[in-house]
């Protein structure tokens, strides 16, 4: 097997890395590839890039249209490991390419995608490299001298410049009304249920059309309207208003620190410290092992899979609490391994407890950290994803 890893936005060398020390003969791509833009000249370069250096597989992190169809028109096959949900971009013709193989790790997501006849999806859980983890783990442990730096910690996006703030809230209060009454009903309520698909009739988004022509779901997918509108518009929407609502009021008692590149106003948060964003691996460790709580709140479109900050988090050795999620639970033993909470009023009294209580606190901090480094590493995960490919043909 003679694989060619070609990089999308996502600049991470994880893969190629540890497929190298798996004994893999690995090369990379010289040219970054646009993740949802087909081009036609580049496609062939690849095909011919392929051809003269006798690849056998194309890997990338989620979906590159190019590679896809480069692969398919290779005779190759194209493996795509994808860290986002709800991943609505494989719904498209490169997904349903017999060529394209989708290592997916939301288990809901990936229910969808056979129901829309993408052929080729494993579920897998996300990982971590193991060996910089551990690098990066000491170091942090060394840097910090068993202190901490921070009582609570979100490294994250606001999604302050999400569309439906753009496009739908100055529209008239009837159209605001009904979608506040979802918000309202969806926000803060963390059980693993949905409540927020299938709330949007076309009827609805024909109304808006209607009243406001400029308006209009940029929807080119395989996939209805509606369902584009809800991901797109309302998921994010409710991201910000949870996150906003929960840093802000956790701030009145405890310091909470956010790392974020979102734009913060003036007295939006409380007294929430905002800090610039911290760069991935030996940073981010610093301040996931320096924070007695670091907080995930996932996107509502996120609803059976677990987040790679989870994963980051617990490999650097920090203490997590999470919004619930079913497979969160399957993959790591509730309150003694991660914490997890489905209401507001469980999350602050879990904040206030573990705050209190370091030495129970970091004994789950550790016995998480163990468990993704037995666990979710990279190493298992491509073993297994380069199995199953291998084994389909």
């Amino acid at each position: 097997m003679r694989i060619l890893y070609v990089y999308g936005m996502a600049e991470t060398k994880d893969i190629p890395i540890t497929l190298r020390k798996m004994g893999y003969k690995v090369e990379e791509y010289p040219k970054v590839q646009e993740n949802s833009i087909l081009n036609d000249g580049e496609a062939e370069e690849i095909v011919a890039y392929v051809r003269r250096h006798r690849i056998t597989h194309l890997m990338s992190i989620h979906l590159i249209y190019n590679l896809a169809l480069a692969a398919y028109r290779a005779g190759i096959k194209y493996v795509s490991v994808i860290w986002d949900a709800p991943y609505i971009k494989i719904f498209s013709p490169f997904g349903r390419l017999t060529s394209s193989y989708f290592s997916v790790f939301d288990r809901l997501d990936q229910e969808r995608f056979k129901s829309a006849g993408i052929p080729h999806t494993l579920y897998q859980p996300l990982a971590v490299n193991k060996s910089d983890v551990l690098a990066w783990s000491r170091n942090a442990r060394k840097a910090l001298a068993g202190t901490y730096i921070n009582d609570i910690c979100f490294v994250g996006r606001l999604y302050e410049d999400n569309l439906y703030d753009e496009r739908v809230k100055n529209m008239p209060s009837v159209i605001v009304d009904y979608f506040n009454s979802i918000f309202e009903e969806a926000a803060f309520r963390w059980d693993g249920v949905n409540r927020v698909y299938g709330k949007t009739g076309r009827d609805i988004l024909r109304y808006m059309e209607m009243i406001n022509p400029e308006f209009h779901v940029d929807n080119r997918l395989d996939i209805d309207d509606t369902s584009s509108f809800e991901i797109t518009y309302l998921v994010r929407k409710i991201a910000n208003i949870e996150r906003v609502a929960v840093l802000s009021t956790l701030s009145e008692a405890y310091h909470v620190v956010l790392h974020t590149v979102s734009r913060v106003e003036e007295g939006q948060l409380g007294n929430v410290e905002v800090r610039l964003p911290v760069k991935p691996g030996k940073d981010a460790a610093v301040v996931y092992a320096g924070s007695k709580i670091n907080l995930n709140l996932s996107l509502k479109g996120i609803e059976g899979g677990t987040p790679q900050r989870v994963m980051d988090v617990m490999g650097a050795g920090g203490f997590v609490m999470t919004n619930y999620c079913e497979e969160t639970a399957e993959l790591f033993e509730e309150n003694k391994e991660i914490v997890m909470f489905k209401t507001p009023e469980e999350l602050f009294e879990k904040a206030e407890y573990y705050l209190q209580h370091d030495e129970e606190r970091e004994k789950i901090a550790r016995a998480g950290h163990d468990k993704v480094l037995d666990c979710y590493t990279y190493e298992k995960k491509l073993e297994k994803l380069l199995s199953w490919v291998e084994g389909d043909s």
